[in-house]
């Protein structure tokens, strides 16, 4: 297999840090999740990232959540942004904003099964878009306000409704922790090329003095790696798509520990907050340098699984 290598100051060039998820080559096994580059940051992405990933995009505009939408907590941080993004049009007419040499992977959340295959047909004929990552965590009003991940049936309605309009690209369905393991096999049946794992942790933070509820929103950070690495580990070992790892990652061992646990690559988020990205994909190289090891061969080096 044909692989990249990465150009990043203070990596060793021979360190073989290229990998391939679903027949795209990356040049390294990192992705920033949906929601935590910048657009200011776009040009210090290139040999750091494999692939480039926005902010998830929805059909209408979204304003987002009032504040607070951001709490500091143990071991990680809340959020409740709410999807803040410009709305599919004017993403489209920007698409070109990413054009950094890497593939784009887009991310998408809609309110209805409909409307998510809407956005999925918009995107099958626009070539600069590499592949398209379901954001299966928003309330879905055709279910009862149910989120798309709360059971396999909706998981598998949603991609295999997706599935049909984007027949030429990877589709990667991203899922939350609960009922994990059901949902990515659900997935996989219903057509998926890859599963990402895990969305943020429902989590809640309180105010004593004032006796009330502050934030509720989504955990992520260090507090939630030991959650998705189980993920990753179980739901790798029951399906046949790649796993894409997300949760927690702050360092290159985090990196490792989840390529490990069978992902074929991993998304920077929160992390990339309080640390270089750059600086966890040189500790990552280091890590193979030390054990004399390929990126893509990780999955394949742990002794109990």
């Amino acid at each position: 297999m044909v692989t990249r290598r990465a150009t990043v100051v203070g990596t060793d060039p021979d360190v073989d840090l290229g990998v391939k998820l679903c027949g795209i080559l990356l040049a390294t096994p990192l992705i920033p999740a949906a929601g935590t580059l910048a657009k200011e940051t776009l040009g210090e992405v290139k040999g750091v990232y494999g692939a480039m990933l926005p902010k998830t995009v929805t059909p209408r505009p979204r304003a987002g959540n009032p504040p607070p939408r951001v709490a500091e907590v143990s071991s990680g941080m809340i959020n409740s942004i709410g999807l803040q993004n410009p709305g599919l049009d004017r993403f489209l007419e920007n698409l070109t904003d990413y054009d950094v040499g890497l593939p784009l992977f887009v991310s998408v959340a809609a309110d209805t099964v409909g409307e998510f295959v809407a956005m999925c047909e918009r995107f099958a004929g626009e070539e600069r878009v590499s592949a398209v990552e379901l954001n299966l965590s928003c309330p879905n009003v055709e279910h009862g306000g149910l989120q798309f991940c709360a059971g396999p049936g909706t998981v598998r309605e949603v991609v295999a409704a997706c599935r049909v309009p984007l027949s030429g690209k990877p589709l990667f369905a991203k899922l939350t922790n609960e009922g994990v393991v059901n949902n990515a096999v659900a997935a996989e049946e219903a057509g998926a090329d890859a599963v990402t794992l895990i969305n943020t942790i429902p989590a809640l933070v309180l105010d004593p003095r004032e006796r009330q509820v502050s934030l509720r929103g989504g955990l992520s950070g260090p507090a939630i790696k030991p959650i998705a690495l189980r993920a990753v580990y179980e739901v790798s070992q029951v399906v046949g798509v790649p796993v894409i790892g997300v949760g927690g990652v702050t360092s290159g061992t985090d990196v490792a520990e989840f390529m490990l646990a069978g992902a074929a690559a991993v998304q920077v988020g929160s992390g990339s907050f309080v640390r270089e990205p750059q600086e966890m994909l040189e500790e990552f190289a280091a890590y193979l340098r030390k054990n004399g090891l390929r990126a893509r061969d990780l999955a394949d080096a742990l002794t109990e699984r």
